[in-house]
C-alpha cells in the first residue's frame, strides 16, 4: 500500500502534467470523483457542499456519495491537491476520439446501433463552457453527477460510465436496480 508521501508525490506529478481542459479523475476507492483542470492548480467540479450542514434527520434533499450524506452539490473551483486529498488523481482523457456503440433496442444487433463520438472540444472551449456554471446547484446520480459535468465540459455530452446501466461499479449496484424498476 502506498504511503501518504508516495500519493502526494504522485499527485504532484499529475498536477505538473495537466493542461487546461483535461478531465481529472480522483479515485475514491469504489467510485471516482471527476473534474476539469482549468489551470493554475485549480479544478472546476460538481461537488458536495460541506457535509457539516447535514442534520441527523434524513430529508429528501439529502444524497449519499461514498457513504457520506450531503444536502446539495454545486459547481465550484478548488485546488487540485485539496480535491485529491489522500487519494490518487489521474489525468483521464480516455474517451477522446472513442466510439461508443449502443445496441439496437429491437434486435440487439450492432448493425442498427447508434454511434456516439467523444470528440474533445478545444481547451479554451472546455474552460469557457465550464466557468459560467460556477455556483450552479444540483445533483442527480443518474443524470447530473460530477462525471456528467466533466464530460459535458470536455465533450459536450452529459454521459457517466459510473452510473450507466451495465456498469460493474459495486458502489452503484442498488441505485441501478432501483433505476431499472422505477423507469
Amino acid at each position: 500500500m502506498s504511503g501518504r508521501s508516495d500519493i502526494d508525490e504522485h499527485n504532484q506529478r499529475v498536477l505538473e502534467s495537466l493542461s487546461p481542459g483535461d478531465r481529472v479523475e480522483f479515485s475514491r476507492g469504489i467510485y471516482s470523483h471527476w473534474g476539469i483542470y482549468i489551470g493554475q492548480g485549480k479544478v472546476i467540479h460538481l461537488a458536495p457542499q460541506d457535509a457539516s450542514e447535514i442534520q441527523a434527520n434524513s430529508e429528501s434533499t439529502h444524497f449519499n456519495i461514498g457513504c457520506k450524506m450531503y444536502k446539495k452539490a454545486l459547481v465550484g473551483t478548488d485546488d487540485f491537491l485539496k480535491v485529491a486529498g489522500k487519494y490518487k488523481a489521474f489525468r483521464n482523457n480516455s474517451l477522446d476520439m472513442k466510439l461508443k456503440y449502443t445496441s439496437c433496442r429491437l434486435c440487439s444487433c450492432l448493425m442498427c446501433a447508434k454511434v456516439f463520438y467523444f470528440r474533445a472540444l478545444s481547451p479554451e472551449t472546455i474552460v469557457h463552457q465550464a466557468m459560467p456554471k460556477l455556483g450552479e446547484v444540483g445533483y442527480n446520480f443518474i443524470t447530473a453527477n460530477c462525471e456528467h459535468f466533466a464530460n459535458w465540459c470536455r465533450y459536450g455530452q452529459r454521459k457517466s460510465q459510473q452510473s450507466a446501466p451495465g456498469s460493474t461499479n459495486p458502489a452503484f449496484h442498488d441505485i441501478r436496480i432501483l433505476q431499472h424498476y422505477t423507469i
